[in-house]
């Protein structure tokens, strides 16, 4: 019997959708399908499509070894134009495909694109669909039990382009040093400062007393790519930013807000709450961006990979 974990090797797979004519969709990793599944629910009433993991598809040459979007990739250019294999859809994370990066960031995918049936998120992953002020704020007022987290979501309105801008500085710092999940373990909420309106990530008082070979290079790579990302938009700096560390990062940067907004009060359950915020697992977190987000196109937002939905409708 197949199940959500079921491996196949890469000729394997190709097999079984050559003699199967039920409409499939091949995604990247197990949340990528645990949303689209969620996404589907919404947007068509009745379906009957399959959605498979790359996760849990065997590579078969060291490029494929252990990416599960060179899996993809892979497989695509292999059934590519082939009518045996026009019931196979693909979503693949765009990352920095498209992004022109040099004294500014322009963004050259305005739009969902697609080749055949090989579909691109819009931003760096699927959870960057999520990154939006309405959405973010929304989950973060169902997470979050704090006395303080009214003011705080008012806060965090406020600071959040300034969040997404250091986020999208810390994005491109880790891809130079080829450690892009490195800043969600180097990046505590009591890092951040707020001034104003605006959250700060100071690269002087940043765990200067903890600075490794590896930090110090993140550190710089940030101090270099902070001013270009300045002179980008708000929507660039979103969808360039790794999804991940965008969703543990704004929670630490809502926990700061929480603690920035109860000090004044009492400091010391300030602290806790903005601590008890900061702990909450990712997949708690991304659940509830991921329904804040299903309300929005339940009720007719279109910020979703819609070339694909609509293939597949």
């Amino acid at each position: 019997m197949e199940t959500a974990t079921t491996k196949y090797d890469i000729p394997k797979y190709i097999a079984k959708i050559k003699m199967s004519a039920k409409k499939r969709i091949l995604v990247e990793g197990p949340d990528d399908r645990a949303h689209i599944k969620n996404l589907l629910s919404v947007l068509l009433d009745k379906h009957n499509v399959k959605i498979d993991v790359a996760q849990n598809i065997k590579g078969n040459c060291k490029l494929t070894a252990k990416n599960c979007k060179a899996r993809i990739e892979k497989i695509y250019n292999t059934c590519k134009l082939q009518n045996q294999y026009s019931n196979l859809y693909f979503l693949c994370d765009r990352e920095f495909y498209k992004f022109e990066i040099g004294d500014n960031i322009l963004d050259l995918m305005l739009t969902h694109e697609n080749e055949g049936n090989l579909n691109w998120t819009l931003g760096h992953s699927l959870e960057n669909y999520f990154l939006d002020p309405k959405i973010v704020c929304d989950a973060y007022r169902f997470l979050s039990g704090s006395e303080f987290k009214n003011q705080a979501v008012n806060l965090f309105e406020d600071i959040m382009p300034s969040a997404i801008k250091i986020i999208a500085a810390l994005t491109l710092a880790a891809k130079d040093i080829n450690k892009s999940s490195y800043p969600i373990g180097m990046v505590d909420w009591s890092d951040f400062e707020i001034k104003g309106n605006e959250l700060i990530l100071d690269v002087n008082n940043w765990k200067s007393e903890n600075d490794t070979l590896l930090l110090k290079d993140l550190k710089n790579r940030y101090s270099y790519y902070l001013p270009i990302v300045d002179l980008a938009d708000e929507l660039t700096c979103a969808r360039l930013s790794r999804g991940h560390t965008a969703i543990a990062l704004l929670q630490r940067a809502f926990a700061k807000c929480i603690s920035h907004c109860g000090e004044p009060i009492d400091s010391a359950l300030a602290i806790r709450d903005a601590n008890a915020f900061s702990k909450l697992k990712e997949i708690s977190v991304s659940n509830a961006l991921c329904e804040a987000w299903l309300r929005t196109i339940n009720n007719g937002n279109e910020n979703y990979p819609k070339n694909l939905i609509e293939s597949v409708a």
